[in-house]
Parts: C-alpha cells; structure tokens; sequence
C-alpha cells in the first residue's frame, strides 16, 4: 500500500478526477483506486501522475514501509 497526495494536490490545482485521468492517459477509477485506497501506480504511471500535477514523485507517494525503515534507521536500497 502507498500512501500519497494524489487527491489533495489535484484539488488543490482545481484539477477534475477526469482531467487527471485524461492527462495520464487512465481511467477515473485508476486514479480513485490510487488516491483513496493506496493503489501502487507504477513507475510510468506514478511519473505521469507527478508531471500532470507538476509535483516531484517523492512529494506526492510514500511507502509506509520505507518510511518505517528510515525512521528505524534502516538503508533502504
């Protein structure tokens, strides 16, 4: 599961569920399986998300268990 700021950061543009989906070249329903139930995008995907909202990768998805590893003080490769 992913964490992520898909949702508030396309409200906050004022960005449609369809405007993203028509912008990543997906369904509105990829995109609310991502921002509400922590679908893992992708590589490709989580880029196109990030380029349409005109965020870094990093800014918008977080994995809980890499974000636990770190907090642990584990390198995580």
């Amino acid at each position: 599961m992913v964490n992520n700021k898909v949702r508030e950061i396309r409200q906050e543009l004022g960005m449609s569920l369809s405007e993203l989906a028509r912008r990543t070249k997906t369904s509105r329903q990829t995109i609310t399986n991502i921002e509400l139930h922590g679908q893992e995008p992708g590589v490709r995907l989580g880029l196109l998300i990030a380029n349409a909202l005109n965020r870094n990768p990093n800014d918008i998805f977080f994995n809980e268990f890499v974000i636990r590893g770190l907090q642990k003080g584990k390198q995580i490769v």
